[in-house]
């Protein structure tokens, strides 16, 4: 096997028998550190409130608790009702009389046990500690490259400076397959620097895993597999092989499952959605990607870029780009998709308030034009990074000193999910910052860790210089997030419009430096990189409070929406995630929307006719099913009661007019009909 040349770059080599285990004990402050971190996050887990913060993660909660005690993969089917369809929810498909989750049932088999264990907490504890590895994974990937300052400093900007601990204790999936990425990279890694080709097993073993967590980890592969041909090992042709292998496994498992899901035998899907979330609108990019493989494997990439740019054939290279560029500016699907990618990057990476989103239940626009999740502005992911200038910075850096693996990794890590989603400008839902980009999260917190000691010259930071910027940072962010919730004109701009100004001044204080060299200008980059940080840290403690204030309210109000429901009722609702404590006490939810009015309509009269409560869940779910129904819902709706949150439309019900006295209460008497 070829080894890559530039592993001697900069950073010590790892031995495979070093044990970092008995160091990490013999250096007591940083494993006492490592404890209270594990003990924040067990705590943590318990503590947060025990409900999913939006739909999907519902989902994970109903795939977890149907695989912990029935050992299924179908979360539902129709409540043992004669004639009524299966009871589907959003972001599920009905398969057999069965309701089937769209997201890869992986998730269901490593939740269970944390469920079966700990209940709705389990699944937040599993959260919370695949993101402590996620953390030590990122230590360890840049210990393969950097030194043990930056190591550290990159595990350090990942925990904190980034928006990935503002998932840390939610219902979801993405720091569990972080975790596989992180896994499958840091083995590949080591195979290429050891030479050890049965690595690349174990690294296509973990993407194929990964696969059946979230379907976008088979970009992790796709990285790999770039990495090895292009900067890695270019003349390396079997171990991109071995990679693939090992990831068929998965693969096939993942494949199965959805066979017995979906019908259809592919790793790849998600029943039958028509959304953002189909896998068909992702069509053309995989076509590419597939003839981009094909092309890579069979040419040594790097060997040809120096034949054509060689002296001989410098000039027929230069008229063959030129014609490709005119061929493509001339094509128009391949002109539009450029432009589409391109406007993609422009909305998810600088400004997500130019996204023309659709809207879904706390996605919405204020009067004002900002488009706002659950009342916060939603941010693209310079306004969640502002100290993404450090890692430009970093990167040139690296290709300047011929550092190309580290340079080509990251590079290939970050454009990976940053171009996979601008292609559909798919801004993740519900969400406060761009979740889909969260595996690129780690590489950028290297390469933010290594441009900004680079800066300071790897010498110790002053806590006092540290302490300043923290404050600075937090008391200009709290002010203006204050001024936002005064005036809803300047809520959006207050909250985003500052990482802009950040942004661009560190941009411009690293171009000086580059160009002086003064030594008054690093001072001044490193300064305004060490707000950078502080800003980004002081936002993503902000969100995690908003985080748990907004849990804490969903959970009271679904328990007092829930309560009156009585055992074994229909509940068409448009709101299925405040109906969470309602199921767990026999209740039936079915969703409604536009997809299936006529199987809502079909489901009420069924448990209607079998002599079962049957609720439409305030006046949206009304407007959407009236028409497919032959019996008349009375005008008057029932009130779910509440102390805390009174006249919320969310506790208006409606039922049919000749429904049995006991469907109609413990309601509270509010004859006014909510908007």
């Amino acid at each position: 096997m070829q080894t890559p040349h530039s592993y001697a770059d900069r950073g010590a080599k790892l031995r495979p028998s070093q044990n970092w285990l008995r160091g990490l004990v013999k250096d007591r402050p940083h494993a006492a550190m490592i404890a209270a971190f594990a003990a924040f996050l067990i705590s943590g887990a318990f503590v947060a409130p025990g409900v999913p913060f939006i739909i999907d993660g519902g989902i994970y909660l109903d795939m977890a608790r149907a695989m912990a005690e029935r050992g299924s993969l179908s979360i539902g089917g129709n409540g043992g009702v004669e004639d009524a369809p299966a009871l589907v929810k959003l972001l599920t498909v009905a398969h057999d009389g069965k309701v089937m989750p769209q997201y890869p049932s992986g998730y269901a088999f490593f939740a269970a046990p944390f469920y079966m264990l700990f209940g709705v907490h389990g699944l937040m504890l599993m959260n919370a500690l695949s993101f402590g590895l996620c953390v030590w994974l990122t230590y360890r990937l840049a210990r393969m490259f950097y030194p043990e300052m930056t190591a550290r400093w990159s595990a350090g900007v990942f925990a904190i400076a980034t928006f990935a601990p503002t998932y840390m204790f939610g219902i979801w999936p993405h720091m569990l397959a972080l975790a596989f990425w992180l896994g499958a990279i840091v083995a590949a890694v080591h195979a290429a620097r050891a030479a050890r080709r049965d690595l690349f097993l174990l690294a296509g073993f973990l993407v194929g895993c990964g696969v059946n967590i979230r379907v976008d980890a088979f970009l992790a592969g796709l990285i790999i597999f770039f990495w090895l041909r292009l900067f890695a090992g270019p003349g390396d042709r079997l171990s991109p092989l071995l990679l693939f292998i090992g990831a068929a496994p998965g693969l096939i498992f993942s494949a199965w499952l959805n066979s017995l899901k979906f019908g259809a035998f592919t790793p790849f899907s998600y029943g039958e959605p028509t959304g953002l979330d189909s896998t068909a609108r992702y069509l053309p990019i995989a076509f590419a990607a597939g003839a981009a493989l094909i092309a890579v494997w069979a040419v040594n990439i790097p060997a040809a870029l120096k034949t054509a740019l060689s002296k001989p054939f410098r000039r027929y290279s230069a008229l063959a780009v030129c014609l490709f560029v005119a061929a493509a500016l001339g094509f128009a699907p391949l002109r539009d998709f450029v432009w589409r990618v391109m406007d993609g990057l422009y909305v998810l990476v600088i400004n997500l308030q130019a996204h023309d989103a659709y809207y879904q239940e706390g996605v919405e626009r204020n009067a004002y034009g900002h488009l706002l999740f659950w009342g916060y502005p939603k941010k693209a992911l310079i306004q969640s990074l502002p100290w993404m200038a450090l890692c430009l910075f970093s990167l040139w850096n690296a290709f300047r000193r011929q550092m190309i693996t580290i340079a080509g990794l990251s590079f290939l890590a970050i454009a990976a999910p940053v171009s996979f989603y601008a292609l559909n400008e798919w801004h993740g839902g519900g969400s406060y910052s761009m979740r889909y980009f969260i595996p690129a999260l780690p590489f950028l917190a290297m390469l933010a860790a290594d441009g900004f000691l680079t800066l300071q010259k790897n010498k110790p930071l002053d806590r006092q210089t540290f302490l300043a910027a923290l404050v600075a940072a937090a008391a200009l962010y709290l002010g203006l997030n204050e001024l936002g919730q005064a005036n809803e004109r300047f809520l959006a701009p207050a909250a985003l419009y500052p990482q802009w100004v950040i942004a661009l001044a560190l941009a411009g204080a690293i171009l000086v430096y580059a160009i002086l060299q003064k030594n008054s200008a690093r001072k001044a980059a490193t300064a305004i990189s060490l707000f950078a940080f502080a800003y980004a840290a002081t936002i993503n403690v902000y969100e995690e409070i908003v985080h748990e204030r907004t849990r804490a309210e969903q959970r009271a109000l679904a328990a007092d929406i829930s309560a009156p429901l009585p055992a074994g009722a229909l509940v068409l609702t448009p709101l299925q995630t405040s109906l969470i404590p309602a199921e767990r006490k026999g209740v039936f939810v079915m969703a409604v929307a536009d997809g299936w009015p006529e199987e809502n309509g079909a489901a009420a009269m069924a448990f209607a006719k079998a002599g079962r409560c049957v609720y439409f869940h305030n006046p949206r779910a009304v407007s959407k099913v009236e028409a497919f129904l032959t019996a008349p819902l009375d005008p008057a709706p029932l009130w779910a009661p509440s102390q805390r949150f009174g006249d919320d439309p969310r506790l208006a019900f409606f039922t049919f007019s000749g429904a049995p006295q006991h469907c109609r209460g413990p309601y509270a008497d509010k004859p006014a009909t909510p908007q």
